[in-house]
């Protein structure tokens, strides 16, 4: 075979010797395999991974509901807020409807003079 013809096969040079397989005999001194610790070491470790779990879980969850107290309390008072500025603007246009007097007054706020000028009113 050509050298160009051989590149996609591997040559004898690149082919490493075949490995014995060589096997171990059975461990003799521990009763059940390979296992030396207690069990209840392994149980320790999993009820101390579960225990930290938890309580990551609960501080991250007491973190983010301490948050939305906060901002509860702080919505709470700007909607009171609004409210009373409301009831207080309600009661201003009440007046403005119904009160002359209020509408003399706040005409005289922004310079108009009621009892001086005269509007003429277009009949039909």
């Amino acid at each position: 075979m050509k050298k160009d013809a051989n590149t996609y096969w591997d040559s004898r040079r690149d082919v490493a010797a075949p490995r014995r397989i060589t096997r171990r005999a059975p461990a003799t001194t521990a009763k059940h395999g390979c296992r030396n610790t207690p069990w209840w070491v392994s149980m320790l470790l999993v009820g101390s991974i579960f225990a930290m779990l938890c309580v990551s879980i609960n501080l991250r969850a007491f973190a983010s509901m301490k948050d939305e107290v906060e901002q509860n309390s702080k919505l709470s008072g700007e909607i009171q807020n609004l409210m009373d500025e409301n009831l207080a603007l309600q009661e201003e246009i009440h007046l403005l409807k119904t009160n002359p007097a209020a509408i003399e007054r706040e005409a005289r706020k922004i310079g108009i003079d009621l009892k001086q000028e005269q509007f003429p009113v277009p009949v039909n």
